[in-house]
């Protein structure tokens, strides 16, 4: 009977692992690959609005729609979601029949950033329907949306009595949906290494779970974990059964049900399995793999940190700070290799905040479910919220709070997980000495520490990135010698291009601070994330454009200015040059003496090196094209985004570019860059490379000449 038992524990897995292997080897084309054909035309979609992702503002409505039928010429076979735009309302709940136009979602591509198009495909979001039609409402409410709609009843219940900062936090930590989040509280939750909290997480989930057995000692074990397993799948559901939901809870339940530790590792590695035959692409979500890598930490690092720990901690300090390390340690090359950065406040913040936070959490949604005495709790959990947001603010304030790493090779993270199985004990390494271990754990860490080193110190050719940061402008220099300097911003009204473009990318390079940041003139779409990047990033030089303030551009400026902080501001002249190191500098070749509003007051701004040149010209238009004297320059910066009004060929006979970089939105509504000016870089012989198209560019400087790569397609593009 034995062997029996033991012959079916080692064919259940093989059978899910052959089950897994299928899956994931028959992985469908993504939903934005099914429609592809269809962009640009006209298709009529039936389907259920998700409630939680309705947004209203300045007269439109926006929305995901869960697809059941998608007719073009003829019905499609379609079954995933599509963005949804229109003017008026649209229903939060039942099944719409819609009329619209098929656009691609926009992504923004560069390195190091949030990758849009990963998302979009786990998400199985198709595309976007614009200006749609509402040709017909089915009110009929689906069972699904009916726990949506009670979901955002008691969002908005938290939201309304914890006010709109601690409210958003709260509901976003215990019913899910924290996409409102305002970007300096992520960041905050980032750096102080607790951004698995900002939606409903397994910690939550795992307390929920512990104050449910409590409440329930007076039932009989077995019967007990049944009703806290039923409580958890109710709640889940009211949760919206979302991803990160599920891992939660089913997480939870390997904890609540598996027995020894060995037990429970099987157990997580049969719950992972069953949910990637469920959804294999659930594996490339940053989400699935930092959750179960922190499960796996708990069950199998947990013994050997208690042992690291000092003894003479108080038995719930110690406690907290193992399983906080543990997890913590079991993740770190994941946060290396997605946020190029390692968060060294991370196991203070989890020992200190979390429990606090936690509290609130449980006020909170304890306080939505109670119709008497709940706003009492309510009020209670945003008070500890603030208070938590308030140390946060201190702890990431700290100098080295946080340690920007940058992009690291492959090698790293198999080194470092030798070092750590090594180092953790486990029963299948038995077999090396005590002295053959300390060996290889020191052989490990010398080559990560040489590593790391090399890519902090070593020197690489001049390269200058043009990020895609859609319709706007952004540049970044690099010298060979490390110092950064910036051109413009970009800007974008739902997006701050510095949290989601331009510091992940200078964190991507091993960068935390600039040398220079100039800022061509105060259009939204050059400077609008400039306030942002200030805040997040040191710099030592803002250079500020000589322009004739209007109440916009004057109100902006105050903006900048404010967060400028230490940095010295000034506002630039025609002529000045800025050393980046010996072998490249910044000239601003022409400046207007006398301040003009708008487009005609960019700063005229050139690299140059012994390598090669380039022209930053803003949005520069052919009126002060007209009276420029120039040499020519190896790359050009087309002026306003390729405009027809720039780029004359004046201009362009006497700077005379190999490379011309267009700098503009994947189908902007302005039609950038125009077949005008297109032809005039044609008719010069000047290759030309645009963002919409390749995303983030670089163009690199060393002894063989100038190279061009597109961060799309990871070639040459030149």
């Amino acid at each position: 009977m034995l062997q029996k038992t033991r012959y079916l524990r080692l064919f259940l897995p093989f059978m899910l692992l052959c089950v897994l292997l299928f899956r994931l080897l028959s992985v469908p084309q993504s939903a934005e690959q099914q429609l592809a054909a269809c962009v640009g035309r006209q298709l009529v979609v039936q389907g259920a609005v998700e409630p939680l992702s309705v947004r209203r503002q300045d007269g439109f409505c926006s929305a995901v729609l869960r697809c059941q039928k998608v007719y073009s010429d003829a019905v499609l076979a379609y079954s995933g979601r599509l963005r949804v735009s229109m003017k008026g309302e649209l229903p939060q709940v039942g099944c719409v029949v819609l009329k619209g136009t098929l656009e691609r979602l926009d992504s923004l591509r560069n390195p190091g950033g949030f990758d849009a198009a990963s998302y979009n495909r786990v998400q199985e979001l198709g595309g976007r329907l614009s200006k749609a039609q509402l040709l017909k409402i089915e009110p009929q409410v689906l069972w699904w949306q009916r726990f949506v709609l009670w979901n955002k009843k008691l969002s908005e219940r938290i939201e309304a009595t914890a006010g709109a900062e601690y409210g958003t936090l709260l509901s976003g930590m215990v019913l899910g949906g924290s996409s409102r989040l305002d970007e300096e509280t992520r960041e905050l939750f980032t750096d102080n290494g607790l951004a698995h909290l900002l939606s409903v997480s397994g910690t939550h989930i795992v307390l929920l779970t512990g104050l449910l057995l409590a409440l329930l000692q007076w039932v009989p074990l077995p019967w007990r974990k049944v009703i806290v397993i039923t409580l958890l799948i109710a709640y889940a559901l009211l949760c919206g059964l979302r991803p990160p939901v599920l891992r939660a809870l089913a997480m939870s339940s390997v904890l609540l049900l598996g027995g020894s530790g060995a037990e429970r590792g099987r157990l997580l590695c049969l719950v992972a399995a069953l949910l990637l035959c469920l959804q294999p692409l659930w594996l490339a979500d940053i989400g699935f793999q930092l959750s179960f890598g922190a499960a796996a930490g708990l069950l199998w690092l947990l013994p050997a940190c208690q042992r690291l720990l000092p003894q003479a901690l108080p038995a719930p300090i110690g406690e907290a700070a193992a399983v906080s390390l543990a997890a913590q340690i079991a993740v770190l090359p994941l946060e290396v290799y997605y946020f190029h950065q390692i968060s060294l406040i991370a196991l203070i913040s989890n020992i200190v905040l979390v429990p606090v936070l936690e509290i609130a959490a449980q006020l909170a949604f304890v306080g939505a479910l109670l119709p008497v005495y709940g706003e009492y709790l309510l009020q209670l959990a945003a008070w500890l919220a603030a208070q938590v947001l308030t140390q946060a603010r201190f702890f990431a304030a700290l100098p080295y709070s946080t340690v920007v790493i940058g992009k690291l090779p492959a090698y790293c993270f198999v080194l470092y997980y030798a070092v750590l199985f090594v180092w953790a004990d486990f029963s299948w390494l038995q077999f090396w000495s005590n002295n053959e271990r300390r060996c290889i754990l020191l052989l490990n860490a010398l080559l990560l520490a040489e590593t790391l080193a090399y890519q902090q110190y070593c020197t690489l050719p001049l390269a200058c990135y043009f990020l895609d940061v859609g319709q706007g402008d952004c540049a970044v220099i690099v010298t060979p010698s490390q110092h950064v300097a910036i051109i413009d911003t970009g800007g974008l009204k739902n997006i701050s291009t510095a949290t989601r473009v331009i510091t992940p990318f200078l964190r991507y390079l091993g960068k935390r601070e600039a040398d220079i940041l100039l800022l061509s003139h105060y259009d939204f779409d050059h400077v609008g994330a400039a306030a942002d990047l200030l805040r997040q990033l040191r710099v030592k030089k803002l250079l500020l454009p000589n322009e004739a303030l209007t109440e916009e551009s004057k109100r902006v400026q105050q903006e900048i200015l404010a967060q400028s902080g230490r940095t010295q501001a000034h506002v630039v002249q025609s002529g000045e040059r800025y050393a980046l190191d010996d072998k490249a500098e910044l000239v601003l070749a022409d400046v207007p003496q006398q301040a003009v509003p708008g487009n005609e007051a960019s700063t005229l701004a050139a690299l140059q090196s012994a390598q090669g040149s380039v022209l930053f010209t803003g949005d520069m238009g052919e009126e002060r094209e007209r009276g420029l004297q120039l040499q020519q320059y190896t790359v050009l910066k087309a002026g306003h985004h390729g405009s027809h009004y720039s780029s004359s060929m004046e201009f362009l006979e006497q700077v005379r570019p190999r490379l011309t970089v267009i700098s503009c939105g994947r189908g902007n509504r302005y039609g950038h860059p125009h077949q005008e000016t297109l032809e005039r870089l044609q008719a010069i012989g000047s290759n030309v490379v645009r963002t919409d198209e390749l995303g983030c560019i670089k163009v690199v400087f060393d002894a063989e000449g100038i190279k061009c790569y597109s961060y799309v397609y990871h070639k040459n593009a030149f």
